[in-house]
């Protein structure tokens, strides 16, 4: 697929080693821009440093998009001792980056150095005292050209950008963080009951000197000013860890025995006649078992994929999740609880439904929407003036590629001002994997077919 031209942009900037905060909205590319940029450059040594759910989807995203590196030339480091191993692409989580022994930041500060560095979802080290930051800091000479990734940049207030902006300035950005925060920031001092005088930071001033300081370095792109460049739904499909505790080795291998057997005389590149025989084995009284299984297996990562999506958007933006199985979407709305989820079954009456609905749309705390896709995937609305909501996640996914394409479109509808992103998570190592993949393609081919009749504004698309 051809790049767009703000990711063309990025790319070029970065690959060229200009300063560069790539602040794209989520789901417009800024994964592949960097990895475009690498390539652009020919970098044989380049770090990633990301959060933990983002481990598997940067490993898909490089093999997707950089096929001349092999799958051993991409090294997921667990522990310091992975840094000792050749490889082009070195993937570090945010939680390995805050280990209080700091082994990771010694093997980092002493070893050879990196000609470029991600740091993905880089609004968590917007902090000025915590671990990764002071193991950032310590590394920052090794890493080359340091690129931060991230849809919000700025969470609180303009104090968030100091510690990005500082590393990756060019010939440093000679402001200390107390002048930084008392040039762009509203300052005070409070008791809070006691004795001692606390600093407190109340918010942002002087945004216009701000945003003309950083304009040479920050390029930040919305969803709104792209929506003519991408499609009416762009469809993905993102690896998740399996949570081995859920679905045991024995499981998985009797799961993709079942496939293989399914498929046996089918081509996967004949992508109705398998679908038509998946349909067809729906009712198997083994595969529905280990389909069962499989969904709570891949609840643990889903879950940390959300928490982390939700994290990364703006507090108005909502999302919208899909699942199979009603044990599933049961699990999903409690590990989601503290984003008070708006939840719609099959077994919830008529009155339950619009109060489901109505929350999701009118309550502000109501961040997440999670929905079994036969019970919430059509004849509702699920956009409006107070609710934004343009990414769509797929838990688990319908066997029927329309009913995922009807899903998707509940915010894909008139009122929408966003380009609508659909992501499929699939159990990484698993049949899930090829499964998921020819029903992203599928629902892309649905879309783009129904363009017209999918953002409608009748009950049915």
């Amino acid at each position: 697929m051809d790049m767009f031209p703000h990711q063309l942009e990025g790319s070029i900037r970065i690959a060229a080693g200009t300063p560069t905060y790539l602040g794209f909205d989520m789901g417009i590319g800024k994964t592949r821009t960097f990895i475009e940029a690498v390539k652009l450059r020919d970098a044989k040594r380049v770090l990633i440093i990301c959060p933990a759910s983002a481990v598997m989807v940067w490993q898909h995203e490089i093999a997707t998009w950089h096929r001349s590196v092999r799958a051993d030339e991409v090294t997921v480091v667990k522990s310091h001792m992975a840094l000792l191993r050749p490889a082009r692409y070195y993937i570090v989580s945010h939680g390995l980056m805050s280990r209080r022994e700091g082994l990771l930041a010694d093997a980092l500060a002493k070893g050879p150095g990196f000609e470029m560095c991600a740091i993905d979802e880089a609004h968590a080290f917007n902090a000025s005292d915590t671990l990764r930051v002071k193991a950032l800091q310590r590394i920052a000479h090794k890493l080359g050209n340091i690129t931060p990734l991230s849809g919000t940049p700025m969470k609180n207030h303009a104090g968030d950008l100091y510690t990005l902006t500082a590393l990756c300035w060019p010939k440093g950005l000679k402001m200390t963080r107390a002048q930084f925060e008392e040039q762009f920031c509203r300052v005070a001092h409070k008791t809070f009951g006691g004795p001692r005088m606390i600093r407190v930071i109340e918010g942002s001033k002087n945004i216009d000197q701000l945003k003309a300081m950083l304009a040479p370095f920050m390029l930040r792109v919305k969803k709104e000013e792209v929506f003519e460049d991408l499609p009416a739904i762009v469809w993905d499909h993102v690896p998740v860890p399996l949570d081995t505790r859920m679905m045991a080795q024995s499981d998985i291998d009797q799961l993709d025995t079942l496939f293989e057997r399914v498929s046996g005389t089918v081509n996967f590149n004949d992508t109705d006649a398998f679908l038509d025989l998946l349909k067809r084995r729906d009712k198997d009284i083994a595969l529905m078992t280990l389909r069962r299984l499989l969904g709570a297996a891949k609840l643990r990562g889903a879950c940390d994929y959300i928490v982390d999506m939700l994290d990364n958007l703006p507090d108005d933006r909502k999302v919208l999740v899909f699942a199979h199985h009603a044990h599933v979407v049961a699990a999903l709305a409690r590990h989601l609880g503290e984003y008070f989820p708006a939840v719609l079954v099959g077994s919830h009456s008529a009155t339950e439904r619009k109060a489901a609905v109505d929350k999701f749309l009118t309550d502000k705390r109501c961040r997440v929407f999670v929905g079994n896709i036969q019970a919430a995937g059509t004849a509702i609305t699920l956009v409006g003036p107070t609710c934004k909501c343009s990414d769509v996640i797929f838990v688990e996914s319908s066997w029927t590629p329309m009913d995922n394409a009807q899903a998707a479109c509940r915010v894909h509808r008139i009122g929408q001002k966003d380009g609508v992103v659909a992501r499929m998570l699939y159990a990484a190592g698993t049949m899930d994997s090829v499964i998921a993949r020819i029903l992203a393609r599928k629902a892309r081919e649905f879309t783009q077919l129904f363009d017209e009749a999918s953002t409608t504004t009748g009950d049915e698309t």
